[in-house]
Order: structure tokens, then sequence, then C-alpha cells
């Protein structure tokens, strides 16, 4: 069933007013525009926890271009309020049939207004980041290639987290609907952009973007920016497409099995984390809370090159956001070792599906999971980055 959508009267107006050097003569009726509503204001949180550095002018530029391409039914779709509860259910790692996305399907616009949708992308991630996008999107479409056995297009919904037998709670049972194979329900053209508050330099909105193996929830505050909750997966790690190779989160799995298997064997001991775990503890469907007690090693009491390869770790997602508010968040979360955990569960290599771990800080809480393919023989990779004091916005 899909999301209800509760798009305030005052959308159309007020795209009118960010879009009025572009022409709105054909952007809505005057009744459509007979109550508008203020900008939200920036919240006092965001100036707390904010880091700064955004590119938001670019970022809200790429979005009006955008706009300005929709007809008003679209702009219906891909617009909501800011508090929508869909916000927090629109985003999986499921395929898009069973879990429903919000806003417009990229492929159901036309080739000038799916340019512009990842025009808005491309502005919002650094050069690495977008390039990640397009080889995870690039890998669904390889997955849609492959003979499909029935089973990627069906299964169920992800369900509550379940508890091992040392009663630690683990993730959804398998994040992956049964079956194998490819099918008519991946490919890139099964993901979708929404917006949830009018895109503005200076009040707060949200930036959706996902499809089956990515999530991106990027929210602007004036100058301020998160980037979580984040889902980048990949099945399979690698392949050929089009007599291309791609290797998606390469970055992302080498630092990550780089800074743990940087521990001493009495810290690798220490780090081990209770329960197994064969998805993310903190993905789609699950927003918290945190752990009350984090597990793991302190990276405050790691050596400097054991630090150095966490940092890398971090990083690796960071790193994804738009260079210079990147840097700034970055420099935010390593102030924070003194209290930030690394622990892992399972294994401690990419060859082994069990392998799991966990960045815990105040503010930073990374996850990477390895788990068996879904619809090959290889294994089936998934990531969640979150921001604890600023998970869809600054809460």
């Amino acid at each position: 069933m899909s999301p209800v959508r509760r798009v305030r009267p005052a959308v159309t107006l007020a795209v009118c007013v960010a879009l009025a050097t572009t022409g709105c003569a054909a952007l809505g009726s005057a009744s459509a525009t007979s109550a508008l509503t203020a900008k939200a204001p920036i919240p006092a949180a965001a100036a707390r926890h904010g880091a700064g550095g955004a590119n938001t002018a670019q970022v809200v530029a790429a979005a009006n271009a955008f706009l300005a391409t929709l007809s008003d039914e679209q702009k219906d779709t891909v617009l909501y309020d800011f508090d929508d509860a869909a916000k927090k259910t629109g985003w999986s790692n499921f395929p898009t049939p069973v879990v429903e996305r919000n806003g417009l399907k990229l492929g159901d616009l036309t080739d000038e207004q799916e340019a512009a949708a990842l025009k808005v992308m491309e502005a919002a991630l650094s050069k690495k980041g977008y390039e990640e996008l397009v080889e995870i999107r690039k890998a669904d479409d390889y997955l849609a290639s492959l003979p499909d056995t029935g089973g990627p297009g069906g299964g169920t919904p992800p369900t509550s987290p379940t508890a091992t037998a040392t009663g630690t709670p683990t993730a959804a049972p398998t994040g992956r609907p049964p079956g194998g194979g490819g099918g008519a329900n991946f490919g890139s053209e099964w993901y979708y952009i929404s917006f949830f508050g009018l895109p503005s330099r200076t009040g707060e909105f949200t930036l959706q973007y996902g499809g089956h193996h990515a999530a991106y929830n990027l929210t602007y505050a004036g100058r301020n920016v998160s980037i979580s909750p984040t889902l980048t997966a990949v099945e399979p790690m690698e392949f050929n497409w089009e007599d291309l190779y791609y290797a998606p989160l390469e970055d992302k799995r080498t630092a990550t099995v780089g800074a743990v298997q940087a521990l001493t064997a009495d810290q690798l001991a220490a780090a081990e984390i209770d329960g197994s775990f064969d998805d993310l503890y903190l993905g789609p469907g699950h927003d918290g809370p945190f752990p009350a007690r984090p597990e793991g090693v302190l990276v405050g009491s790691l050596s400097r090159k054991q630090q150095a390869k966490v940092t890398t770790m971090l990083k690796a997602w960071v790193d994804d956001l738009d260079e210079k508010a990147a840097a700034r968040l970055l420099a935010k979360y390593v102030s924070e070792y003194d209290k930030t955990y690394i622990g892992w569960s399972g294994g401690t290599t990419l060859d082994n599906d069990q392998t799991y771990v966990r960045l815990d800080g105040p503010s930073a809480w990374v996850e990477f999971s390895n788990q068996p393919g879904a619809s090959t023989d290889g294994i089936h990779q998934h990531t969640i980055f979150r921001d604890e004091t600023a998970d869809y916005g600054w809460e």
C-alpha cells in the first residue's frame, strides 16, 4: 500500500516563488495556492549539532531545476510535508514492489526529467559518492539481467528484530525475500526521488532518494546537513556489465575490514559483540532505539595507527557527502573517539558471510553486514550510516 501523502496546499505557490527566475506560468491555479504557509524555521537543535559547510544553495538550485520540469500532478507526488510519517517508511533494501517508495519513479520520467533528478543527487553527493550511487544502480541492472527464479519480486517486508540465545536482539531474519535470480522488479529504473519540505536555502527539508540497494535521507537546515540514515548495499560485490567491471562499496568493505583487522588478538577478543547478526541491527524499519550500552573496544584507547584505520573506515561513508560538509562532519566524529567503540560479530573477513562490524559513537553509527547471496552465489552486503544526534534531521 502506498504511503499517504500530505502535501501542503501552499507548495505550488512556494515553488513559483523559488523558481521566479525560470518562469512559473504552468505551475498551478490560484485555488491551489490560496493558503500560503511560511517556510519552516531552522530548528535550534540544528545549530547545536550541525557541523556546517553544506552546499545547500547548489542542492536547492538543482532541486528547483528538477521541479521546473514536472507537471502539477508530478509535483503533488514528489513533494511531502517535512514531518510526513512516510519519510521513515518509504525506504528499504527490499525491491520496490515489496516496500513502496516515496515520490516519483525514475523509470516513469522523461529523459530530461530523469537527468534533472540525477543532477540533484550529483549536487548533494561528492564525486566519489555519486559514482558509488551509479555503480549500485548498475548492480541492480545486472541483477535484472539474471534469470528470474521467482524470488526477488515477492517475499515479505522486514519483521521486528528477533533475539538470539544470548537475548541480544538481531536484525530482521534475513533482510531479503526468498528465492533468487533476477527479475523485472530489479533495475536502475526502480529508484525514486522525493522532497519532505520545500527545498530552501534557509528552511529545513529532506531529500530522499532510493531504490533496492541505496537509500539516502539528506536533511538540510541552512548550512547544516545530515546524511542520516543512509543505506548502501550491493550484490554481488564484483561483476561485469556491458563490458565494464564494477565493484561497488569497495572502499567501504576494504576500510571496514582494515579497521577491525588492525586490532590485536586481545583487542579483537574484547571487541566481540554478544549475539549474532544476519543483517543490520538498525536498518530499514528499525530506527531505534540505539543500544544504551556500546559494545566493542574504545577507539580512543587504540594506537594512532589503529585510530587512523578507524578514521579511514568512517571516511568511506562520510565522504559520500559533498566535500566541505563531509570534512566538518568527519572532524566532529573523530573528536568523539574517547566515547566511540568498534566491535564485530561472526567474522572479520570479506569472504565470511557472517562478518558483521559496528562503529558506535555519541554521533556516528556505522554497520557493515555480510550475508549469503540472495540473487547470486556471492556475498551480499548491507551497510548503514546514522548520526545519533541527527537522524532524519535534528530531532
